[in-house]
């Protein structure tokens, strides 16, 4: 059904995209990323090795496609020919949501990157997560385990345990964990996470606060020196009266906005040499001049001892052993929540082999299961249709050809010497078993017959009462509603066709609209190009409806026409033929006047 369905949209829809050179044969498509740096403010350097996070959703690629586990996809630069590594949180071919890390070699400022997505390949799984991220990054959690225990996913794989936490699916990417005041996220020291005096670190996360502003001292991330809390040196993030600070130290630093409750926000701090940078969604909120000690211990996220810790949502927290530039955490702040613009991915899949891909590809590619079972229930109805006007239109067309052939033997019959005769007695009707009027008349020849025999047993010398021709009308009229009704048989399916195509069609369009603005919400991704495919397969449905409709109802109009003159026929051969029967039946009646 696909296959013929996609031939017909060919035909009416094949508008040409080319195609580009092809990085793997073995794999069957691509589509082209395009990560737009000018939409991230406070870009102002040229970065490299920038890990990036690309959403797929059903609205904007067609899951079928994939291998059910995901292993198929690869990213490769815009030459077409470097791979980029990457590493898959999240593919759900059930939900329809994939979120995949690609360590970008360069995002310039204000310019445009385009890399591609291949996918369709028999290929194994090239997810490669600690080579998607450089040598400086210490610490990566996604929170995107099964079990709810983090694992670091660089190459370093430092110890993380857990307790109060619990996980939750509604992440600024994916799966987070959900911390209460007494709720602990503890990285074991290693030397990975070790910071030497005045050295560099960055640390960043994700964090939705359930406090209102005002709320006591509450500890977001500490990083103990060696020794951890009986360590007088360590370095504190922490919220007072909603407020962040960062703390080295007796010496502190706070924002001047406070956090908003409910709303994610993306936190860092950065350190070097001479100072201590907080920011807060990729801007420079709190400043302290000087570096930090030596910080060897361990790293907790939440409280600790009687210091009560934070109260939210913590999602992507990472650790680096270099500090990130402002730049660096701009694009984090902007390129990874879920209303963020940053990575396109084109609406229209390139296909290995071909030279252009039209719209019609477009829309059979986006089409989902729902819409395909109404479109299968719709084709299905428009065969039933064509196949009741066709059957129709040849028993209407044969009937009115018997109807003729009927008439001129009656003619024929009745006009000679002997035709009233004719009209008792000849077999005319069952020589032509095809036409109605001649079904009609056998009906009244044998009731005539029946009325003659009582006429001649009552002595009327085969004559007939007036109430004697009235019941041969009754036998003309009833046998005319039979071969009418049998002639209307299946026309209801027909006028189903006309009204309930439309709206099963309609019904269509609206679950694939439903499910396409889910896919966009559940993925976070909010354009134009993700959108545009799930919305324009959806309307395929009311399409299929309409063409379901319109073909039966000009139908369905031109067989009531045909109807309606086999109807007139009937009408007006009855009543010629009652007073036929009448006038020749009568005292001193004759047959004088041919049937027409």
């Amino acid at each position: 059904m696909k296959r013929g369905l996609m031939a017909v949209l060919m035909l009416a829809l094949a508008v040409p995209v080319p195609a580009l050179a092809w990085w793997s044969q073995d794999w069957q498509y691509r589509r082209k990323v395009t990560l737009d740096a000018s939409a991230v403010a406070g870009l102002k350097e040229t970065l490299h090795r920038v890990p990036v996070l690309v959403r797929l959703h059903g609205g904007t690629v067609d899951f079928t496609q994939f291998k059910p586990d995901g292993s198929d996809i690869r990213f490769v630069a815009a030459d077409d020919k470097t791979p980029l590594n990457f590493h898959v949180e999240r593919f759900d071919p059930a939900a329809e949501i994939a979120l995949i890390w690609v360590d970008v070699p360069e995002l310039v400022a204000g310019k445009p990157r385009e890399i591609w997505m291949y996918y369709g390949g028999n290929g194994t799984a090239a997810n490669n997560a600690s080579a998607s991220f450089d040598g400086e990054q210490a610490l990566v959690l996604h929170f995107g385990e099964a079990n709810g225990i983090p694992a670091d996913l660089t190459a370093n794989r430092n110890k993380v345990s857990v307790a109060g936490v619990a996980p939750v699916v509604d992440g600024v990417v994916a799966g987070g964990l959900a911390l209460k005041p007494g709720s602990q996220i503890h990285i074991d020291p290693s030397q990975s996470l070790s910071i030497q005096p005045g050295g560099q670190m960055t640390w960043s996360a994700w964090l939705k606060s359930d406090l209102e502003a005002g709320a006591a001292d509450t500890v977001i991330y500490t990083k103990f020196g060696s020794g951890d809390e009986a360590s007088p040196d360590r370095l504190t993030l922490g919220t007072r009266g909603g407020l962040p600070y960062i703390r080295v130290g007796a010496a502190e630093a706070a924002a001047r906005t406070p956090l908003t409750p409910g709303t994610w926000a993306h936190l860092a701090i950065t350190a070097d040499d001479k100072q201590v940078i907080l920011y807060v969604n990729g801007s420079e909120m709190a400043r302290l001049t000087g570096g930090l000690p030596a910080l060897g211990g361990a790293e907790v996220i939440g409280g600790y001892g009687e210091t009560p810790g934070f109260a939210g949502t913590v999602d992507e927290v990472g650790r680096a052993n270099t500090a990130r530039s402002a730049s660096f955490l701009a694009v984090q702040a902007q390129s990874q929540g879920p209303l963020s613009r940053f990575s396109t991915v084109a609406a229209t899949a390139e296909q290995r082999g071909t030279e252009s891909v039209g719209y019609a590809r477009i829309l059979v590619g986006a089409l989902t299961p729902d819409a395909w079972l109404i479109i299968a229930l719709l084709a299905l109805m428009a065969g039933v249709s064509w196949v009741v006007m066709a059957s129709k239109a040849q028993l209407i067309s044969r009937t009115l050809a018997a109807n003729r052939k009927f008439l001129k033997a009656l003619r024929q019959a009745v006009i000679a010497p002997d035709g009233a005769k004719a009209l008792a007695e000849l077999p005319l009707g069952k020589d032509v078993p095809a036409s109605t009027l001649g079904r009609i008349f056998t009906a009244a020849q044998e009731e005539l017959g029946l009325r003659l025999g009582e006429a001649r047993r009552l002595g009327n010398g085969g004559l007939l009462v007036p109430e004697a021709v009235a019941m041969v009308r009754a036998m003309l009229d009833a046998t005319r509603v039979e071969e009418e009704q049998r002639l209307s048989r299946r026309m209801v399916l027909l006028t189903i066709a006309i009204s309930g195509g439309p709206f099963l069609g309609l019904l269509g369009t609206v679950i694939g609209v439903m499910i396409t603005f889910a896919g966009v919400a559940a993925a976070g991704e909010v354009n134009i190009t993700a959108i545009a495919p799930g919305i324009a397969a959806a309307l395929v449905a009311t399409v299929a409806g309409l063409a379901v409709a319109i073909p039966a109802l000009f139908g369905y109009n031109y067989l009531n026409s045909r109807l309606d003159e086999v109807a007139d026929s009937h009408d007006v051969f009855a009543e010629e033929l009652e007073k036929r029967i009448a006038d020749s039946y009568r005292p001193g009646g004759s047959l004088t006047s041919p049937a027409r």
